[in-house]
């Protein structure tokens, strides 16, 4: 591992770091990342070995690089590609700040007053946080016919003529309370915004927290502050009754207020000659959402290089997995001593490939500038087949087959999968649009909402997967965990793996106190980092065992957990921070960071150009230096620019919008049954006796489990099967959808060259496919530069072509 080949790869994790944002978001040209396989990468390294490094070697200004030092910057370069693009990044200012902006508008987040559940958030109350409406109400009637001062006196004075009948209603009749409580809480919420509801005499005696007791002793305080005083003193009148404000802060910007600043900016940018500095942006009201969210994702960061470096011994020596992406690299990077160029470039083929492919993006990327000029198209109109597939046109993702997009680079990675693998990637989708359409021919809808059936096939999926990894590993996996525990370590378990698993320990730990912090329990706390590490283990293995260089989960960990013990016993507070930290943390995993990590170490490990000790360091470096430059550099580029730029509404319109539309559908389902105050008010082990498990939910994941290991079985047993587990792991994923069509191209491809010309043809034909992913990789990043130099000359927003999928 040499000094320029660690600093040529923290200079380009830097500039992946640096650029990732204003490349996708703000000229909105191919994304930098965007998948497993990053142009912003591979297309520099390719770059550098067919252009600037034989250049520079034959001018004699520095010696060619060699192949291992390839490998190390690529490695380096890769652990900076899971913050700045859509893993991380691409949501958090608009996850944790535009649901203020969506709030105006969203009549059903009002009607159920979602902030109200937020910790740090509104004042005011939920229906859930009155416990106990038949005491409030008698309590308030009766105070009506007093004298006396009290804090129920006071609350009768501040309600209006209509608070006051709503309230003599319900007190004669308590069995309408139920039907009564959205407007009684409404009618309270109204006492709460009054500046005059609080009376010394009357709330004298009153036990207070300190921060209520220094609101009281304040005369002027905005309305903010006048809500959570007097929520607070109703507290402190009605304990047990009216629960207090749910603790914590930083799950959303200033607890979800629609401050101007801090919002408004973020959605109109500034103009030209009124750009913000870094230093002036509103760092103050970030700050307490950086702490929590920025050191989450730090702490899933760490544990993701511990699981790197667990399972980096188990599958690439012991389970000798193929590694498609690493192979790849390793046939662009290949060199023979005293020559200037890669072998793989003395190959005809894969120069005819390179230039047929960047040709064909040169037109294709011209008509996108120049309407006038033809385009090849790789879109293809299967519409009349829906005549006669009627049902499959009602299942989701139809579109992938009916309107399907040819992705040269898919097709071509399909010559570094086993054939089983690029059957089951690209008929995946079939397979679901085929039982989606049994289902909906016997009335049965596959929905894919948090606890649908397609989100809980997928999941049963991966724990299954989860379960064969635990199971193909279980001596070594157990060895480290002794190890790391004190016991002795095994001659063939390296001492890092040891190390990484004692870190693991740490970091999980530190991210359970800060989820709890959030204001979650303990229990669910550990629930969700479990089925997020789930998420990041499978998802590598999905890319270091198939080379599917773009896949998403498409599931989430507070689905799972809703599943399994319902919206009750969760709790409104809890859900909500469950929903938005999965939504923040795992709704996009089309960029994790460990499956770079583990191609990474791989590619270290290649050749003995840097074993995972010696790479480790370095990649922890590029990993927390990118994150914090990332994030400054979004942040300033979103706040200048606004967050709804080019081709970005997923980000803006459906990210922040997410946790919130969840939370009203089953609130109001557990209001309108009555539960909802038991929800919000059981504490400890009372919320046991409110789970209430989704057995339907439960059935789905248990077939999906069943199909997983039985696929798996079956590949054990019967040597003609035909599917991979990574079929159901894939299908109804956006990924698989749009990328589905290519994967099967690519099978039927090398099949038929391996069928007619056997591992010769295959490896004759293998430089063809190297030339095609380098093509397709060099061409977008072409795109890219041409869009910048635009953008910067004339100060306009660039034409949009993307090379791969958005």
């Amino acid at each position: 591992m040499t000094t320029r080949a660690v600093v040529l790869g923290l200079l380009l994790g830097l500039f992946i770091s640096v650029a990732t944002y204003f490349n996708d978001w703000v000229i909105g040209q191919s994304q930098l990342i965007g998948n497993y396989l990053p142009i912003s990468v591979f297309g520099i390294v390719l770059v550098t070995l067919l252009a600037t490094g034989p250049l520079l070697a034959r001018l004699r200004v520095v010696k060619q690089l060699t192949g291992r030092e390839v490998l190390v910057m690529t490695a380096l370069a890769l652990a900076s590609c899971g913050w700045p693009g859509s893993n991380f990044y691409r949501g958090f200012v608009t996850v944790s700040a535009l649901p203020a902006h969506w709030l105006k508008t969203a009549s059903g987040w009002q009607a159920n007053n979602v902030m109200s559940y937020v910790p740090g958030g509104s004042a005011e109350l939920g229906q859930g946080h009155v416990q106990d409406w038949g005491r409030l109400t008698s309590a308030v009637v009766e105070a009506s016919k007093a004298p006396a001062p009290s804090p129920a006196g006071r609350i009768w004075a501040t309600l209006g003529p209509e608070g006051r009948r709503l309230f003599e209603t319900a007190q004669r009749d308590p069995r309408q309370i139920s039907g009564l409580a959205p407007d009684l809480t409404r009618t309270l919420n109204d006492v709460l915004h009054a500046p005059a509801f609080y009376s010394a005499d009357a709330f004298r005696g009153v036990r207070l927290p300190r921060r209520a007791q220094q609101l009281a002793a304040q005369s002027h305080l905005g309305p903010d502050e006048v809500v959570a005083r007097n929520r607070w003193l109703l507290v402190g009148a009605f304990p047990g009754v009216v629960l207090p404000p749910p603790s914590g802060s930083g799950m959303l910007v200033e607890g979800g207020r629609a401050d101007p600043f801090v919002v408004d900016t973020l959605l109109q940018g500034r103009s030209r000659n009124n750009r913000l500095g870094l230093f002036e942006l509103p760092w103050k009201a970030w700050w307490p959402t950086i702490v929590l969210w920025g050191s989450l994702a730090l702490l899933l960061g760490a544990c993701s290089l511990c699981l790197a470096l667990i399972v980096h011994p188990q599958w690439s020596k012991r389970e000798l997995l193929p590694y498609p992406i690493v192979r790849f690299m390793e046939e662009a990077s290949a060199t023979t001593p005293g020559r200037l160029l890669p072998d793989i470039a003395r190959n005809r083929l894969f120069w005819i490939a390179l230039v047929v492919v960047m040709a064909f993006h040169a037109l294709d990327g011209l008509h996108a500038w120049f309407p006038e000029i033809p385009e090849i198209p790789r879109r293809f109109d299967f519409g009349p087949l829906q005549t006669i597939f009627p049902n499959a046109i009602r299942v989701s993702g139809q579109y992938g087959w009916f309107s399907p997009a040819l992705y040269l680079s898919a097709v071509a990675f399909s010559f570094f999968m086993s054939r089983s693998v690029a059957f089951s990637l690209g008929s995946a989708h079939l397979l679901f649009l085929a039982l989606g359409s049994v289902m909906i021919a016997n009335g049965i809808q596959i929905d894919s909402a948090l606890t649908g059936r397609s989100n809980m096939l997928r999941m049963g999926a991966y724990l299954a997967v989860a379960v064969m990894i635990l199971y193909t590993g279980r001596r070594y996996y157990l060895d480290v965990a002794k190890s790391a525990l004190g016991g002795k370590r095994a001659e063939s378990t390296p001492v890092y793996a040891t190390w990484a698993a004692r870190g693991l320990g740490v970091a999980g730990i530190a991210a359970t106190l800060m989820l709890c912090s959030a204001g979650l329990g303990w229990a669910l706390s550990v629930a969700f980092l479990v089925l997020t590490l789930i998420i990041f283990v499978v998802m590598t293995r999905i890319v270091t065992e198939t080379g599917a260089f773009f896949a998403m989960t498409s599931w989430m960990p507070v689905g799972a957990i809703l599943a399994m013990v319902g919206f009750d016993a969760i709790g409104p507070t809890a859900f909500i921070v469950l929903a938005v930290a999965s939504v923040m943390l795992t709704i996009d995993t089309r960029e994790l960071l460990m499956p770079f990590l583990a191609n990474g170490l791989r590619m270290g490990d290649r050749e003995g150009a840097a074993p995972p000790a010696r790479l480790t360091p370095w990649m922890g470096v590029m990993m927390v230096t990118g994150f914090f430059i990332a994030g400054a550099v979004t942040l300033y580029l979103q706040y200048n620019y606004s967050v709804v730029p080019v081709g970005n509404s997923h980000a803006t319109h459906t990210l922040p919008r997410v946790a919130f539309d969840a939370f009203v559908q089953y609130a109001s389902q557990s209001a309108a049954e009555g539960r909802i105050a038991a929800a919000a008010g059981a504490t400890g082990w009372q919320r046991w006796t409110l789970v209430r498990p989704d057995s339907g939910a439960l059935v789905w994941l248990a077939f999906g489990f069943a199909l997983a290991l039985g696929t798996a079985a079956a590949r054990l047993r019967l040597p003609w099967w035909p599917l991979h587990p990574v079929a159901f792991l894939a299908w109804d994923s956006y990924a698989f959808i749009v990328f589905g069509p290519s994967f099967l191209l690519g099978w039927a491809i090398k099949s038929a060259v391996v069928g007619t010309s056997g591992a010769r043809g295959y490896h004759a034909v293998k430089p063809l496919m190297v030339g095609v992913i380098a093509g397709e990789l060099l061409s977008g990043l072409g795109w890219t530069l041409v869009g910048a130099v635009y953008f910067f000359v004339t100060g306009r927003t660039p034409a949009t072509y993307w090379v791969f999928a958005p």
